[in-house]
Parts: structure tokens; sequence; C-alpha cells
């Protein structure tokens, strides 16, 4: 028996004037002012739920913390990666099979290396008519 999953009510994605509906680029963007979208281009973190073709939305608001996926200017290219603390220093860790952890010295690593955190990856699930390859 399949049991039910606690769902709010659909809100159509076509609402007339006046209509109250649902805003995604508040829900989704609630820092407008230091938000940016990134659209991600390869598959090195699909572990956490970051696929091809993701919209990313970035948010320079939050405070990073161990785990989190972050975007970081690291050598003149911005990097997409997982974050973690260890100690006194804040580690990029791998994206592929291979490669190494990319060691960031909290002296020399500030805030101004950290563009944002990735705060949602917008992905489809089911091919739409826009959306074909």
């Amino acid at each position: 028996m399949l049991a039910a999953l606690p769902l709010g009510q659909p809100i159509p994605c076509s609402v007339s004037a006046g209509a109250e509906g649902l805003d995604l680029h508040a829900a989704l963007v609630p820092e407008p002012i230091c938000s940016f979208y990134m659209r991600v281009s390869g598959h090195g973190l699909r572990s956490h739920g970051i696929h091809d073709g993701d919209l990313l939305v970035i948010d320079r608001s939050i405070e990073p913390r161990s785990g989190d996926v972050a975007i970081v200017a690291h050598q003149g290219a911005f990097l997409l990666r997982p974050l973690r603390r260890q100690g006194e220093q804040w580690l990029l860790e791998p994206q592929r099979p291979g490669e190494g952890v990319i060691v960031l010295d909290l002296e020399s690593f500030d805030r101004s290396g950290l563009f944002g955190v990735v705060a949602h990856a917008v992905h489809h699930l089911a091919r739409s008519p826009s959306r074909r390859r």
C-alpha cells in the first residue's frame, strides 16, 4: 500500500493578474542584492545533487560551513566545489578521481576568494519541449 506524501496545494503556473501565485524568484532568492545565477557545465557534483545544465542560485550573504558547495575564485578561475573545514584550513574537495584536495589557507583565503555558497540547484527531472537536446 502506498503512503500519501504530505504535499501542498498545486499552484497553476499561469495565474491571472491579481491572483495569488507563487513567485519563484522570491522563493529562491531571498537576498537579491547578494545573489547570482550560474549554469553548471559538467557532471562532477552529481553526488551533491548538482547536474550538468542545472541553474544554480549562489548567495554571497551565506556564511560558508563545512559541507557547503561553493563557488571559489582560485588561480584566476571559478571553481564549483564542496568546502570542508579542517582545523584552521578550508579545503576544496576534488570533483573527479585523481584530483587532489586544494588547501585554502585562512591567512590568504578570506571572503574575497569565496564568490558565494550554492543555495539552490534547479534541474529538470523530465524533458520539457523547450529543453530538448
